[in-house]
């Protein structure tokens, strides 16, 4: 009964928010970001942890408790534009999302030698993630399993609405592998633990598990590692910035390659996330009692 809920809620809301045209649907998305602020303590504690981490020590819990609440607007945000993204056309897109750095892309792509799109889930992974399949450029992205597996299907009937290819992060990653012996571009997140391979990092300050998969990735297959962090501007259109690819040298010691590599993308994260903590689309507490 639960799952059945669950996935008649989001069908609903779907058909509800779907069609709306952004004068409408974003006002009421910020209404629901209100709501889910006051109706959802466990969800409302978790957000108000992470926002204390990054905004750090001198932060007061009055501006903890507002950054928290700007985030469920967010989050209602994003789901409003999941539930649109079938809707829109390449050239809404293209309007919705600016890409700086475009050619960043375009450079790091290589006959055999893949692209390792590194990123966070800033703005509103559901919507910039189909850029640049908008301006031409392919990508391969993951996906949680969510349940019930209906409500799986269904979100990845939105996602992959204009030709995105998706897969399961909990399955095999052939399909990853031979992605980037092609050239191609494989965006991979680095800001939530949805794999086995982890490693205990400093961020913001305080130790966590962060994922290692994508610098193990790219030291094993020689593909390049892009750094693309997205943001909400205030019109809520966005603005992917495309950093430089990163160098990872190779001495020999694979795990202190990894963890040279893991320095310099957490490094980087930590300043998009700084600069936007109220988009950081994170909902389950990042930081551990304890991350050993």
């Amino acid at each position: 009964m639960r799952a059945f809920l669950i996935y008649g809620s989001y069908r609903l809301l779907g058909g509800l928010f779907g069609p709306l045209p952004p004068r409408l649907g974003y006002p009421l998305a910020r209404r629901a970001g209100t709501l889910l602020y006051h109706v959802s303590p466990r969800l409302r504690r978790a957000l108000a942890d992470n926002m204390r981490h990054v905004l750090g020590p001198g932060a007061s819990e009055k501006q903890v408790r507002a950054a928290t609440r700007t985030l469920c607007g967010n989050i209602a945000k994003g789901h409003y534009e999941l539930f649109r993204v079938s809707r829109l056309t390449p050239e809404e897109i293209r309007h919705m999302v600016r890409i700086e750095g475009i050619e960043h892309f375009h450079a790091a792509k290589q006959p055999g030698k893949g692209v390792i799109v590194v990123s966070a889930h800033l703005g509103n992974v559901d919507i910039v993630i189909q850029a640049p399949l908008a301006y031409g450029i392919s990508i391969m992205g993951p996906t949680m399993h969510v349940q019930p597996e209906r409500l799986f299907h269904y979100i990845l009937k939105l996602r992959q609405s204009h030709g995105l290819r998706l897969i399961p992060i909990d399955g095999p990653l052939l399909p990853v592998v031979r992605a980037l012996k092609k050239g191609e571009l494989v965006g991979l997140p680095m800001d939530r633990v949805i794999a086995e391979s982890t490693r205990v990092v400093e961020f913001f300050g305080a130790p966590t598990r962060l994922p290692d998969g994508p610098v193990r990735l790219a030291l094993r297959t020689g593909a390049v590692l892009l750094p693309a962090f997205a943001r909400r501007l205030a019109d809520d259109r966005f603005l992917i910035q495309v950093e430089p690819p990163l160098e990872i040298e190779k001495t020999g010691d694979q795990e202190a390659d990894i963890a040279a590599g893991m320095e310099q993308v957490v490094r980087i994260m930590e300043r998009y996330i700084a600069r936007s903590p109220d988009q950081w689309l994170i909902a389950a507490p990042l930081w551990p009692a304890s991350a050993d």
